[in-house]
């Protein structure tokens, strides 16, 4: 079967690889019709996260089942399914308390595994044709419709970018009438901000630099914010501040409660220096949201922070660590929540949101491209160009 293997720092090769097969009596093979690029993919693809080569990449797929292993009881051949990224037995301590991320059955001597992961178990990617799911009854989530659908984009994020989303609106506590700002417009901070104003912000402001991220941040209805006309921080307090004036005597007194309640950190360790967006500044995001949220507000940080950074910017970087100002985020009451989304949490009640019409979250998608151009539409992606917001990989055209 062609697959998408890692051969080196940005470089790709759509190679020939063994065909997936059944190894336990509970695995399912599944045919991919869709496999999306996840930002995360990218660290992986820029040698970020370590050597990774001669494996397949990828981790968000949606498709058909094809072969069913003895043991699976609740799939049959022909289900449409997705399957979370997070890999789960569903009976271990932290699966069947719903912590699914931390599964610790599927890579026995750690926390959580994943599929095509530097560090996260054995498996292989998903951007290819044929996938083995392993514990395919808490794995797979069935779907209606069939493949190619009005669905099919809005039912593949289910895998990872739409729980992601979610569940970052989940650790930020996004309740009725909270205002929320959210660092980093990529398809996890988009569908983030898609979540919150579903969940009944008030308002949500998207910080980015990139045009076309803004710009489709607008149409899911956040306020757009570009660093690089100024301080993001200060832009949002100036809006916000229009916002208590028109009020009148609602506000009166609350002028330290000028910021959001809300904040989102959807970049991680690959933040980029407001001063020069050609450099990264991995606390430049935990910097500007302590300045930015009230006293009492909630802090959500749902982007990737590697153990080990292969090219640190810095000496602490080098360490693992950070400089975050604890201070400010302990002086003003912060609660701040953190970690890889339990996907198998969220992924059933968002299908049924899908299919109810309510959220379509396959908006944000803005490239579909057969599995074969698949180099260079991480080239793409990872030079934020062209408007490669969410690619959509299809093995069969």
């Amino acid at each position: 079967m062609k697959a998408v293997v890692w051969r080196g720092e940005r470089e790709l090769n759509i190679e020939s690889v063994e065909d997936a097969r059944i190894e336990a009596p509970t695995d399912v093979l599944m045919r991919i019709t869709s496999s999306a690029i996840c930002g995360t993919d990218l660290h992986i693809y820029e040698g970020r996260m370590g050597d990774f080569n001669g494996n397949v990449i990828g981790h968000e797929p949606l498709g058909v089942v094809e072969e069913v292993g003895p043991a699976v009881v609740s799939i049959k051949k022909g289900d449409r399914v997705v399957v979370p990224t997070h890999i789960c037995c569903g009976f271990c301590y932290n699966c069947v308390r719903g912590d699914s991320a931390s599964c610790l059955i599927t890579h026995p001597g750690a926390a959580g595994a994943a599929y095509g992961y530097p560090g996260m178990g054995p498996y292989k990617g998903t951007q290819t044709e044929l996938v083995r799911v392993p514990f395919a009854d808490a794995n797979c989530l069935r779907l209606p419709g069939e493949p190619g659908d009005d669905w099919e984009h809005d039912f593949v994020l289910l895998a990872d970018a739409f729980p992601s989303g979610y569940h970052a609106t989940e650790l930020a506590h996004v309740s009725t009438g909270d205002s929320v700002a959210i660092f980093g417009a990529g398809a996890i901070g988009l569908l983030a901000a898609y979540c919150a104003l579903f969940r009944g912000a008030s308002e949500v402001y998207m910080v980015d630099y990139i045009p076309e991220r803004l710009k489709k941040a607008e149409e899911l209805g956040a306020i757009p914010i570009d660093f690089r006309v100024g301080d993001p921080v200060e832009q949002i307090r100036e809006m916000h501040g229009r916002q208590r004036k028109s009020a009148g005597p609602t506000w009166r007194g609350e002028d330290i409660m000028g910021g959001v309640d809300c904040g989102i950190d959807a970049i991680g360790f690959q933040a980029r220096d407001r001063a020069n967006p050609d450099r990264e500044k991995p606390n430049q995001v935990i910097e500007d949201l302590s300045r930015l949220i009230n006293p009492n507000g909630r802090l959500g940080i749902i982007g990737v922070f590697v153990p080990n950074d292969t090219r640190p910017v810095g000496e602490i970087e080098k360490q693992g660590n950070l400089v975050v100002p604890w201070q400010t985020l302990f002086k003003n009451n912060i609660s701040i929540g953190m970690g890889r989304d339990h996907d198998e949490r969220y992924n059933t009640q968002l299908r049924d949101m899908i299919i109810a019409g309510r959220l379509k979250p396959g908006r944000i998608v803005s490239h579909r491209l057969p599995l074969s151009q698949a180099p260079s539409a991480f080239q793409q992606f990872d030079a934020r160009a062209n408007g490669y917001i969410k690619v959509i990989l299809d093995p069969h055209q």
